[in-house]
C-alpha cells in the first residue's frame, strides 16, 4: 500500500467524519457586537496546515470493499497530484492565500488581524475534529483571539458524473475567544459548496455554472481557470467570516 493511497484513506475518512452529519459540528456561538464594540485588534492562533484536495464524496469504487476503497483513494491521490501541478503553475497556495483574503475583509469591517510568526502549528494543539482547539492559552497585546481553520480546502462531487460536478469547496471552523481564553466570543463553521451537508452551518451557494466540472478530465482541461474558481471559494468563505463579526 503506498504512501499516497493510505493518505487518500485517511483523508476520506477524515472527511466523512468532519464534515457530514457523522461528527456534531460546534456549539454556535452568535457575536455580539454591542457587547464587544472594544475588539480591534485579533490575535490569531497558529492554524493546521490542511492540503488542498479534489475528493468525490460517493466514489463509485468505495462500494467494493477494501479493494474498491483502496482504488478510489489511488483515485483520488492522482486527481490531487494532477490539481496541485496545476496550482504550482499558477503559483497559487491556499493558505497563503486564505490569509490574504481574510486580513483584508476583516479590515472592512475595522478589525486589524495580528498572525504569529508562523501561520501553521509548530506543536500539535489538542483539537476538536473540525480543528478548533479544546482550550486556549492568554495572549498580550489583543483584544480577542481568533482560532481559523480551513478543514476542506479544494474541488469536491457528491458523486460520478455530469449530475454532480466538480465545484469549487471550502469549509472552515471558527472561534473568536476572549484575551485570556476563557470566554468564547463566538463560534461557527462556514460550508462553501456544501456537498458534504453539513448541519448548522453558514452555508455560501457555489456558482452553479461557472467552475463547475462534470468531470475531472474537464477540471484538469480548464488549467489555471480551476485555480481562480478556488479563490472565489476562498475570498467568499473569508467575506462571510467577516461580516459575522
Amino acid at each position: 500500500m503506498t504512501r499516497h493511497i493510505v493518505r487518500g484513506l485517511a483523508m476520506a475518512a477524515l472527511t466523512l467524519l468532519a464534515l457530514t452529519g457523522c461528527v456534531t459540528l460546534p456549539e454556535q456561538q452568535a457575536y455580539n457586537r454591542e457587547a464587544h464594540a472594544n475588539i480591534k485588534t485579533i490575535a490569531v492562533l497558529e492554524t493546521r496546515n490542511n492540503d488542498v484536495h479534489v475528493f468525490m464524496l460517493n466514489n463509485p469504487g468505495a462500494s467494493f470493499g477494501l479493494i474498491g476503497a483502496l482504488i478510489a483513494a489511488g483515485d483520488q491521490a492522482s486527481k490531487e497530484k494532477t490539481f496541485h501541478e496545476t496550482m504550482a503553475k499558477a503559483g497559487f497556495n491556499a493558505q497563503a492565500y486564505f490569509k490574504d483574503r481574510l486580513t483584508a475583509r476583516m479590515a472592512e469591517h475595522g478589525y486589524t488581524l495580528i498572525w504569529p510568526a508562523s501561520q501553521f502549528e509548530t506543536s500539535k494543539a489538542q483539537r476538536e475534529m473540525v480543528g478548533l482547539r479544546k482550550s486556549y492559552a492568554a495572549v498580550q497585546g489583543a483584544d480577542a483571539q481568533l482560532d481559523v481553520n480551513l478543514n476542506m480546502v479544494g474541488y469536491a462531487a457528491a458523486g460520478a458524473g455530469a449530475g454532480s460536478p466538480y465545484r469549487p469547496t471550502v469549509t472552515a471552523s471558527v472561534r473568536v475567544v476572549s484575551p485570556d481564553g476563557k470566554q468564547n466570543f463566538y463560534t461557527d463553521y462556514f460550508a462553501y459548496n456544501n456537498v458534504f451537508n453539513s448541519a448548522k452551518s453558514v452555508v455560501i451557494s457555489a456558482d452553479p455554472v461557472k467552475y463547475s466540472y462534470p468531470h475531472f478530465t474537464e477540471l484538469e482541461a480548464a488549467g489555471t481557470d480551476a485555480v481562480e474558481g478556488l479563490k472565489v471559494a476562498i475570498d467568499a468563505v473569508a467575506d462571510a467570516i467577516a461580516h459575522q463579526l
